[in-house]
């Protein structure tokens, strides 16, 4: 009786010695989420300073001067100067401003595509409590301020009796 061949099993080729960091570290097929210029703090930072030009007397065009050339386009430098003193003549003197969210947007209506952050502040004025949003742009070197909304802080209402 013939004796039965067993098959030979090829062993596997050997693989050389991988990093596990190495699959964490290839960025090359990883997906770009949109410009990422400078942090959240560069971004806050540029929203405060931003937002304090038209503070305590200063000049109201000076925020508009510092604008992204996106709402420099939109809005017209003596428009922007009216509207800003408008609204902050109804509010009285500011008291204080304090940081409150971050919030990102994405493709807002009215704007180019693309993703957006809104710096937004709890403002005490001496005739009202407001919400300032500032909302800002990517741009070559950062965040570039591109639109200024004033709007009031609704209390809530309570049900219980």
């Amino acid at each position: 009786m013939p004796s039965a061949t067993v098959p030979t099993r090829k062993a596997p080729a050997a693989r050389p010695a991988v990093s596990p960091l190495n699959s964490l570290l290839t960025v090359a097929n990883a997906p770009r989420i949109g410009p990422q210029p400078k942090s959240l703090d560069k971004a806050l930072a540029v929203a405060q300073h931003w937002v304090q030009l038209s503070d305590g007397g200063r000049r109201p065009d000076a925020m508009w001067l510092e604008a992204g050339a996106m709402m420099q386009k939109m809005v017209p430098r003596a428009e922007w100067a009216r509207h800003l003193k408008s609204i902050r003549l109804d509010r009285g003197l500011l008291v204080g401003r304090e940081w409150f969210e971050m919030a990102r947007v994405r493709d807002p209506v009215g704007l180019p595509a693309g993703d957006y952050l809104n710096a937004i502040f709890l403002a005490h004025y001496t005739k009202a409590v407001l919400f300032e949003t500032v909302s800002l742009a990517p741009g070559a070197d950062g965040w570039l301020p591109v639109g200024y909304v004033i709007r009031p802080v609704q209390r809530e209402i309570s049900f219980v009796q």
